[in-house]
């Protein structure tokens, strides 16, 4: 199966000569979830910043590629020179392809919860504003049911503001969702329901959607793939930066757990996990 998204050589930095982040490879496929977990401060967010091409935290060099397959044309966007081009054309792929979800709900204070929901649909056609309509309501009967979706969005609790925002997200056209800490004000219950959501309709569709987050247990139970972004020492002057290597990109198995160099169970890669942000939230 080709990927949806691969990026080659990836640098990212926001001063110039200090890497960030560094990655040989990545790739990420329709049909599935992927989970980004990592000590903090070691670029899980930057990688989100990088993949939705919200800042231009990506170093340009001859080496860097960063492609992305558009599923209903067939057609391969080349987006490494995507900086270069004009806003409009950098809001349009943004808006066409990209759909995401914050720590923050970042709702509008003077709209309802239907409104907000709606908001990002104002630039699709009506056929589309009509179907994203009847997902949204089928949406927030599941994850809010019997709450009734037209008071001013400040009387809803965070928790509730936050689903608001997955559906949000969810009822958007796009080919990718990417969401930082997208569970952070949900319980345990409400966050798998939520993630649930998200699962059914990647797997059901042409999308893939990109999670970072700080619940190793939640990935576990529901990713395809987790990447683990490391964070050692190095050995020269430079600060220390997240590396994403490709034998801690892993993939869900029938048995466990598979990357390049490591077969793991559940339980093995949970350690693993545990471990590597023990080791460098101590640093």
């Amino acid at each position: 199966m080709d990927p949806l998204v691969r990026i080659e050589n990836l640098w990212c930095e926001y001063q110039v000569g200090i890497p960030a982040l560094k990655a040989p490879e990545l790739e990420f496929f329709a049909g599935e979830i992927t989970f980004v977990v990592g000590a903090s401060g070691s670029g899980k967010s930057t990688l989100l910043e990088a993949l939705g091409l919200m800042t231009k935290t990506a170093k340009d060099s001859p080496s860097f590629s960063f492609a992305l397959s558009d599923t209903n044309s067939n057609e391969v966007l080349h987006l490494d020179q995507f900086w270069e081009k004009e806003a409009d054309y950098r809001s349009s792929i943004r808006s066409k392809y990209f759909s995401f979800i914050f720590q923050q709900e970042n709702m509008f204070s003077s709209l309802n919860a239907l409104e907000n929901m709606m908001l990002p649909l104002l630039g699709c056609t009506v056929q589309e504003q009509e179907s994203a309509h009847k997902s949204i309501l089928s949406m927030a009967a599941e994850l809010l049911p019997e709450v009734e979706l037209g008071k001013p969005i400040m009387e809803y609790s965070g928790g509730q503001r936050q689903r608001f925002a997955f559906i949000r997200a969810l009822a958007k056209p796009h080919t990718i969702l990417l969401a930082d800490e997208p569970t952070g004000n949900l319980d345990p219950l409400k966050a798998q329901e939520a993630i649930d959501m998200v699962k059914s309709l990647v797997n059901s569709g042409k999308s893939s959607a990109i999670i970072v987050s700080h619940d190793i247990c939640l990935a576990i139970s529901k990713a395809d793939r987790i990447i683990l972004i490391d964070k050692p020492l190095n050995e020269s002057e430079l600060p220390p930066f997240g590396i994403i290597n490709p034998e801690h990109i892993f993939r869900k198995t029938q048995d466990g757990w598979k990357s390049s160099k490591l077969e793991l169970s559940d339980d093995a890669l949970q350690s693993l996990i545990e471990e590597s942000l023990q080791s460098l939230n101590l640093k």
